[in-house]
């Protein structure tokens, strides 16, 4: 009991010392504990982890597979296939998490990297499965939300995926990245007013594009004009032209004069315009 109560104290010494910052000497303090103890799990587990942050990964899995070993808990098991997904090993991190997922059925975060791993392996049948059985447990998990609607955009199943990025957004409406999908599928739903909504939303919120913005504003009126004219006339002429043939080339020139000109929405407009003509 002594002798236990020393190891616990030095494992507490080692967990500091990582804290502390000081990596290289927690893997010390961990290995002399497991050198005087050589069945001592938490030891492992601890070193598993930090060679996982250090990416030292190969130690990691060496870590695990000992810990697991002297004992067999889910939490072993997924860190162990978190460890095999960071290296690439998706087969491999498939039937760790599998194993802790059989070892605790609603642990939501092994079956969501398992969906991910398959992801991986363009197994899109088993990862939508994985992303629904997320689902049915945790009913707003914004990262089985997101990984499911771009598995029905990859199968073309569109309708599907903007029910499920309307979902995200009515958890976090200022998800530029989710609102950038949803433009692209209501895009290829040639939903292309909306999609062009969606674009403007995540300028207003976006700070590349409030930069550029800004950038666009900063620039001298006179660099607007040249020897062919001011860049109000230059657009008076290619309107023209526009409403009589609503030619692509004129829409997407026209477009690029009202990005120069600052007046970013206009251009978002023009650009869309130009993009259903491509349909029609």
């Amino acid at each position: 009991m002594k002798e236990m109560q020393s190891i616990e104290e030095r494992l507490r010494k080692a967990v500091q010392v990582e804290k502390n910052g000081n990596l290289n000497r927690a893997v010390g303090e961990y290995l002399s504990i497991i050198r005087d103890k050589k069945d001592f799990k938490d030891a492992y587990l601890n070193l598993g982890a930090l060679y996982s942050r250090m990416r030292e990964l190969k130690k990691a899995v060496i870590c695990y597979k000992k810990a697991i070993s002297l004992g067999e808990d889910y939490l072993t098991f997924f860190n162990l296939g978190s460890v095999f997904y960071k290296n690439g090993d998706y087969k491999k991190a498939v039937l760790s998490l599998d194993r802790s997922r059989r070892l605790k059925n609603d642990f939501a975060l092994a079956i969501l990297v398992m969906g991910l791993c398959f992801s991986r392996l363009r197994n899109r049948k088993a990862a939508e499965a994985c992303f629904l059985e997320v689902l049915a447990i945790q009913p707003e998990n914004r990262i089985a939300l997101t990984a499911l609607a771009i598995v029905y955009i990859d199968k073309k199943k569109y309708s599907r995926s903007l029910e499920l990025l309307n979902q995200i957004i009515s958890l976090d409406i200022e998800n530029k990245r989710v609102r950038k999908l949803k433009a692209d599928v209501l895009y290829r739903l040639n939903r292309i007013d909306e999609s062009a909504r969606e674009i403007k939303y995540v300028k207003n919120y976006s700070d590349t594009f409030k930069c550029y913005d800004e950038f666009i504003q900063s620039i001298p009126i006179e660099m607007y004009t040249d020897k062919y004219g001011t860049i109000d006339k230059k657009i008076y002429s290619i309107q023209k032209s526009v409403k009589k043939t609503r030619d692509r080339r004129s829409l997407i020139t026209l477009s690029l004069c009202y990005i120069l000109k600052g007046e970013t929405d206009t251009a978002i407009d023009y650009l869309f315009e130009a993009r259903k003509e491509l349909h029609n």
